[in-house]
């Protein structure tokens, strides 16, 4: 017998499925993608339409050349009239010291902050030495001052309270300070093997000891790498724009690739601060719409631990370290002051002599390092160094700017996630005369990506409470 179906009339069926909630589509899902491929264009034509030498952030001459590596007055407690308190920075493990005045009796204080007691004799300087205990915990300091009473104005007319004129032999102020360690790659992305082989040639073929002090080490590596790169001048290649610094030494070194004052910038930096000399890639340049070059140079600076100082160094050049008449190394920002005024006449420079400077300095005998005056061979600085540079320091990674070319983007990982990290998160500082637009363009920078990580935000979560609207209306059971 065939089974009977049962038979639901037409128009109720009809009734039954109009009577069945169908879920709304919301369109917020849909503004909230196009909000965030809107925040993504503009993310891209911002990247892509960049300067090339625009990753850069305005600091200061004290940012840049006092580390923390050295002692720095961050502020003073007047304790009573006769008494002082200073705050020093990086002094937080020093636990006493011992204040000298003029060779009186030391006095001793407890704490990372010396306070002491200083003589008030109106208008006569004293001097006091300020020394960690032990001696080698915190390098010791002076400070000068001379002391005017409140009384003393008050007799002239004006109402003023004590006066403490200070002089100090270090740095005083609150502003941005980076360690040394800061500035300097540790190159962990060249690889053990090529890290060891470099170590083994500096120890072997360079001859440099941990114990040699930095001069030392700095006049024993230049005329290595200025041998070894003697017929490397040239073009480079792409492939050597993003290429880590071993590598690039390679290519160089054997005749596969030619490099210009940035290659050799980063090598020396590279062996440098292999060989224990402390070392940042430094280049001066300023652009317009990314073909007019106003300026162009590489080069680097080594931090000279005898005389905390950063020192200029051209690889490019031989330049191993410019001096002033009392012998201080001279830092890339003081050269380019002096190159204003053309006042070079009291500076000398440590140089690798070969073919370059053999017959500019009358010298017959090439593979030698003299001291000769600084104005004979200075036509770099005095070119590269104006008015309108703008000299900007690199932090680790030492790999080079993305400039049009991005195949080392997926070619090497160094490349670039530091290239996106100095794109938005750790700008490299520049020095300037004028002002410049490094703080606007990293606002713009950094308000466009944290506006494409909220709306991202904002439209996953949004199509989640439609998928999860859309499932609970669809229920059995609900209105």
């Amino acid at each position: 017998m065939r089974p009977m179906h049962a038979r639901i009339p037409f128009h109720v069926a009809a009734i039954s499925l109009r009577t069945i909630p169908m879920p709304k589509r919301s369109l917020f899902p849909s503004l909230a993608g196009a909000f965030f491929a809107l925040v993504l264009i503009a993310n891209v034509y911002v990247f892509f339409t960049r300067e090339y030498e625009s990753s850069h952030y305005p600091a200061s001459y004290a940012t840049l050349y006092y580390p923390l590596d050295l002692p720095t007055i961050r502020s003073w407690d007047v304790l009573e009239r006769d008494s002082i308190r200073v705050h020093l920075s990086g002094a937080d493990h020093v636990t006493e010291w011992t204040v000298l005045n003029n060779g009186a009796i030391p006095q001793t204080s407890r704490g990372p902050a010396p306070s002491f007691h200083i003589d008030t004799m109106f208008h006569e300087l004293h001097t006091y030495r300020v020394s960690s205990v032990p001696a080698d915990a915190y390098p010791p300091f002076e400070i000068a001052m001379r002391f005017y009473p409140t009384e003393f104005y008050a007799e002239r007319g004006m109402d003023r309270g004590n006066v403490y004129n200070v002089h100090a032999n270090v740095p005083c102020g609150e502003f941005e300070q980076f360690a040394v360690a800061d500035w300097v790659d540790d190159y962990a992305y060249v690889g053990a093997e090529g890290l060891a082989e470099a170590r083994r040639i500096i120890r072997d073929e360079i001859g440099i000891r941990p114990e040699d002090p930095t001069f030392t080490k700095m006049e024993k590596l230049t005329p290595f790498l200025r041998k070894k790169l003697v017929n490397s001048g040239g073009v480079p290649r792409n492939d050597e724009r993003w290429m880590n610094a071993w590598d690039l030494y390679n290519d160089m070194v054997y005749g596969t690739g030619k490099g210009w004052c940035t290659q050799n910038g980063q090598i020396y930096t590279f062996w440098a601060n292999l060989a224990g000399i402390p070392t940042r890639f430094v280049f001066g340049s300023r652009t317009e719409n990314n073909e007019i070059v106003y300026t162009g140079h590489a080069f680097a600076e080594s931090f000279v631990r005898e005389q905390g100082r950063w020192a200029f160094v051209d690889l490019s050049k031989g330049h191993m370290y410019i001096t002033n008449k009392m012998g201080e190394v001279l830092n890339t920002v003081e050269l380019m002051h002096l190159n204003q005024h053309n006042a070079f006449d009291s500076t000398q420079v440590r140089v690798y002599v070969d073919q370059l400077w053999a017959a500019t300095l009358g010298i017959t005998r090439t593979d030698t390092i003299v001291t000769a005056p600084f104005s004979r061979i200075n036509a770099a600085v005095r070119s590269e160094f104006t008015a309108h540079s703008i000299i900007t320091f690199r932090r680790p990674p030492n790999v080079e700017d993305v400039r049009g070319i991005y195949t080392g983007f997926y070619r090497d990982r160094t490349f670039l996630t530091g290239n996106l990290e100095r794109y938005i998160l750790k700008p490299q500082l520049a020095y300037s005369f004028y002002p410049t637009n490094g703080e606007r363009t990293y606002f713009v920078r950094r308000s466009l990506f944290l506006g494409l990580l909220v709306t991202f935000a904002v439209w996953i979560g949004a199509m989640m409470y439609a998928r999860r609207k859309k499932l609970t209306a669809t229920l059995p059971g609900k209105d």
